[in-house]
């Protein structure tokens, strides 16, 4: 017997065995291992949800905690406001102001219209932009502006005018905030899409919503004995099942504010 020609097949034998068991081996960890997830961008998942958005701000921005008090207005305030009926109210904190002459508006115009108004026969009315209009209460309101941003919801810094049913404005009421005054030095803002980020993630967004609206704005964090302290927030008004919802994210740390006062109220298309 040629010994050496057997020993030659046999290793052959054992090495196509190895090869044959090795790939087994292989393909046995591969069938067993689980499918590597795939990293889905925010867009992907609100589409996904079937959550719909305009243009939100990518951009980071500055902002600040800032402390403020209402404004005790003065006579003085007042007396060049003409073709009106003024009373102080609230230990002078509050104008009500009934219009001698309505001001006919189109509330389909974001009040556009009312600016020259504002500007011209309101207290510094051009410190204020408009937020909301009620149509059911027929009022329209109007949020002051603290760095070119709005103060959102809080009475102490805004403009409601009530409106009859020929849609003219017949009185409003105004409250203000004083001179601002800022904490610490201005620290960067996170983006509008940062905070989305940050809202999906905390899990308030329901599939089949509709972002409507989306606000950098400053809100009444605390209120002390001498001050009221406020922070910059991003506002997203949400649309769900007929209702909409404001939602709060804070823009220094990125986190969701948990508050009452951004409750459901029914969306337009309900009313």
């Amino acid at each position: 017997m040629d010994w050496k020609k057997t020993e030659t097949i046999f290793i052959i034998a054992f090495l196509i065995l190895d090869i044959f068991l090795l790939v087994l081996f292989i393909d046995s960890r591969m069938a067993s291992s689980p499918t590597p997830l795939v990293s889905q961008t925010l867009e992907e998942k609100l589409k996904s949800e079937n959550i719909t958005y305009g243009k939100i701000p990518s951009d980071a921005e500055k902002g600040s905690y800032l402390s403020t008090e209402p404004l005790a207005f003065t006579q003085k305030d007042i007396n060049n406001l003409k073709g009106q009926k003024i009373t102080l109210q609230n230990a002078n904190q509050r104008i009500f102001s009934f219009l001698q002459k309505p001001v006919k508006i189109d509330p389909d115009k974001y009040g556009a219209d009312l600016a020259p108004f504002l500007k011209s026969d309101v207290f510094k009315g051009d410190k204020y932009t408009y937020w909301s209009y009620d149509k059911d209460k027929m009022q329209m309101t109007f949020n002051q502006k603290i760095d070119s941003r709005p103060v959102l919801f809080n009475t102490d810094g805004q403009i409601v005018f009530t409106l009859n049913k020929d849609n003219e404005v017949v009185s409003y009421m105004q409250t203000m905030l004083g001179d601002t005054q800022v904490f610490d030095k201005q620290d960067d803002v996170i983006s509008g899409t940062d905070a989305l980020e940050v809202l999906h993630q905390h899990g308030d967004l329901k599939q089949n919503s509709k972002i409507i609206n989306t606000t950098l704005g400053y809100y009444n964090l605390v209120s002390l004995p001498s001050s009221d302290v406020y922070l910059p927030v991003w506002a997203f008004e949400v649309e769900h099942e007929k209702q909409t919802t404001y939602f709060l994210v804070n823009g220094l740390e990125g986190s969701v504010i948990n508050t009452n006062d951004t409750q459901a109220v029914p969306s337009e298309e309900a009313k």
